[in-house]
């Protein structure tokens, strides 16, 4: 017999990818050193097939390269959707919202 039981909060969990710190993966480094940082995470097993990343809450404004750059960013399989994965940058703001987001349970 299981017997499930929550918390005061209850958030979802999924796969979650190495960190692209400053456009690096964190776990396989620098790949080709003839490429700036903002490209290294393109190059890498782990990312090579999602293209650009881009945070899922940063406004449009912001340029993406400039995130990666100078951003520590957290990418999450979407709980809900399959092959989707969301890209959630260090900045305070975008982090709560991410939060808020998949927060089940208060």
């Amino acid at each position: 017999m299981a017997i499930e039981r929550q918390g005061d909060e209850t958030t979802v969990y999924t796969h979650h990818y190495p960190r692209v710190i400053g456009g690096i993966c964190e776990w396989c480094g620098v790949k080709d050193n003839t490429k700036p940082s903002t490209e290294q995470y393109k190059l890498c097993d782990h990312f090579k097939n999602m293209g650009e990343l881009r945070c899922s809450y940063c406004p449009e404004t912001k340029s993406p390269v400039d995130v990666v750059y100078h951003s520590e960013l957290n990418i999450h399989d979407h709980p809900d959707r399959p092959g989707v994965q969301i890209v959630v940058c260090n900045a305070f703001e975008c982090a709560q919202k991410h939060l808020a987001r998949f927060k089940i349970s208060q």
